[in-house]
């Protein structure tokens, strides 16, 4: 992947065993939104929709449970994981972390074009969120956020930032957003633009950590109980 490729979804490895496909297609359908926070995960059932024995599947359901988006308990078996305070306040600010690492790395190969590449997601996210497009929004945002951290040069940021973001968003399709917050995304994506155009580092993480915060608390607000 060179620092200039757009970002897409990793295809399925041609020598993936039975483990790794199942761990791929559970983990698609947490991500996707089709299973949701607090879904029993019924080996038998599994066994059954995806055409794989128990085996493979319980060590699936090990597998995810170590990337955070399952929950085994003795009695109960495995459920999608639940959001909690604390949960959401580790994943943000890992989030964070890394798009701000990326973004001190990245502004001494900014150049001009990247920045109008970026100006150009973020203008398409405005339009999307002005017509409505929620879900073809969620998508650019991803784009938007995952071409800044890969313009940092760090590949193995990259993978860590795009697992932790697409964890976050699948609770987001969950949960949503509060009254406004995709539209302050907007503003937030433009006066981030603004501090690299100024090549304002300290502007830019200032933007970066105002983003963290209001974005945790409206979704931990959103959280049941």
């Amino acid at each position: 992947m060179t620092h200039d490729s757009p970002i897409a979804s990793p295809a399925a490895p041609a020598d993936e065993n039975s483990v790794d496909q199942v761990t791929r297609l559970i983990r698609e359908d947490i991500l996707s939104g089709r299973l949701r926070p607090g879904d029993r995960l019924k080996t038998a059932e599994l066994a059954q929709r995806l055409g794989f024995s128990t085996m493979p599947l319980r060590e699936a359901l090990r597998k995810l449970e170590g990337e955070g988006l399952v929950e085994i308990e003795p009695n109960r078996g495995a459920t999608v994981r639940q959001l909690d305070r604390s949960y959401v306040t580790d994943l943000y600010e890992l989030n964070t972390e890394l798009r701000i690492f990326a973004m001190r790395r990245g502004m001494a190969t900014l150049t001009l074009a990247r920045i109008d590449e970026l100006e150009t997601l973020a203008a398409e996210y405005h339009d999307k969120i002005t017509s409505g497009a929620d879900d073809a929004a969620l998508e650019i945002n991803r784009r938007f956020n995952a071409r800044l951290v890969e313009f940092g040069g760090n590949k193995e940021a990259l993978r860590v930032f795009l697992r932790g973001w697409d964890t976050i968003f699948a609770f987001r399709r969950s949960y949503g957003y509060g009254s406004g917050r995709r539209r302050i995304m907007a503003q937030e994506m433009k006066l981030l633009l603004e501090a690299m155009r100024r090549q304002d580092v300290a502007g830019a993480e200032a933007i970066l950590r105002m983003q963290n915060a209001a974005m945790m608390e409206d979704l931990v607000a959103r959280l049941p109980g």
